[in-house]
């Protein structure tokens, strides 16, 4: 008699990720894919990667030399939640209390979970959208039942359904830059909405939908907000200001590092222009802004909420981008962080400025892994290795 297979779904694997130290999860895709992405939480987990093909080949040593207690919760994840099964199964068999993860990597890559930023009034509203996968966040701004959207990716449904249920209309649509990292849904979402579409008009946009691609004030319900260039991740990077108090930085300023300007060839150009961003045209911002970026590195980025954020005073005495004392110093220490750009990112932003389509198939590979999108050599994950595959670096 067979004995049935439990799972959990890749939201509920999350949020005990969110609540525990500790969490045991045996990753059995291959030792490349592993290193490409892998599940990661706000607390450290007991993370192993013990490929599946050694696991079959000889079963009992790979079980014998397991580092997991059998009576506590063991997750196996795999790339689509077939092989997990099978490993759960057996793993069963030898006396395992073990819990295949629904969906694999595949879910894992495309969820999102919804925090507010702060506690929503009918005069503001501010909802911060984590796509752990990518290590992506975009956020719905909203005031009276109006809203724009800000740096969505592909998958619209969470951001058509959380302003569904809060009764917002989204009227506006804005991509801080042209996105190398994943595909964007912000001109689809446009489209669909009829909102207006808000990108850089120098990012040479080449879709059919009209932009607004100028700086300037957008007002919505009672709630002003401005658009404000900050080149230097790209040259037509925009932050968003809202209300005085939030800034949504896109990639040009993250909580513990700043945005690579590699991305586009031309690192020294790029790198004064985002000096000049951020210790000249920002110099005069007052240290109670609230920067919210559009990735983060590390999950030690997030508060105990959940939410990626940090003041400008916090990230002018604590980011390390923030600490050069020149223009040169700064220059220096960007061209000490650089790493080779991930060869899908040429892809992706020829997508994005709907210069390139390609099939659902390369899309969904396109747009897999974590975001590489800050200057910095890396930090240590905040999730573990506990086996035979060591932890990869984060993206810094």
């Amino acid at each position: 008699m067979s004995t049935e297979i439990r799972e959990i779904d890749v939201q509920s694997l999350y949020r005990l990720l969110e609540q525990h130290d500790g969490v045991s999860i045996l990753d059995v895709r291959s030792a490349e894919a592993f290193q490409a992405e892998r599940v990661e939480g706000r607390h450290p987990a007991h993370l192993l990667n013990f490929p599946y093909a050694a696991f079959s080949a000889d079963e009992a040593t790979a079980v014998a030399g397991l580092p997991f207690e059998r009576e506590a919760e063991l997750f196996v994840i795999c790339g689509r939640g077939r092989t997990s099964r099978v490993v759960t199964e057996r793993l069963q068999g030898h006396g395992f209390n073990v819990i295949s993860v629904r969906g694999g990597m595949e879910a894992w890559a495309d969820f999102t979970v919804s925090t507010d930023v702060v506690p929503p009034s009918p005069e503001l509203t501010l909802v911060q959208f984590n796509r752990p996968g990518k290590a992506s966040l975009a956020y719905l701004v909203a005031s009276h039942g109006e809203g724009i959207l800000v740096d969505p990716n592909r998958h619209l449904e969470p951001y058509l359904e959380e302003a569904s249920r809060r009764g917002i209309t989204i009227r506006h649509v804005m991509d801080t830059h042209v996105h190398a990292d994943y595909i964007s849904g912000g001109a689809q979402l446009a489209e669909q909405t009829g909102a207006t579409y808000h990108l850089s008009g120098i990012c040479g946009y080449r879709g059919a939908i009209n932009l607004d691609g100028q700086p300037g004030p957008i007002r919505i319900g009672s709630l002003d907000l401005l658009k404000i260039a900050t080149p230097g991740h790209t040259p037509g990077s925009t932050s968003l200001l809202v209300d005085g108090r939030f800034l949504l930085t896109g990639d040009t300023l993250f909580v513990g590092s700043v945005g690579r300007p590699d991305l586009g060839g031309q690192v020294v150009p790029w790198a004064r222009q985002l000096y000049r961003t951020l210790f000249v045209d920002m110099a005069s911002m007052d240290d109670a802004i609230v920067i919210l970026p559009s990735h983060y590195a590390s999950t030690s980025e997030m508060g105990d909420s959940g939410i990626v954020s940090g003041t400008l005073g916090e990230l002018r005495r604590t980011n390390e981008g923030m600490q050069a004392n020149s223009e040169e110093a700064f220059i220096a220490y960007i061209e000490r962080n650089m790493r080779p750009s991930p060869e899908s990112y040429a892809r992706i932003r020829q997508i994005n400025l709907a210069a390139l389509s390609v099939d659902p198939d390369e899309m969904d590979d396109l747009d897999r892994g974590k975001n590489q999108c800050a200057a910095s050599q890396g930090s240590a994950c905040a999730i573990s290795s506990g086996g035979r595959t060591p932890a990869a670096p984060g993206v810094g």
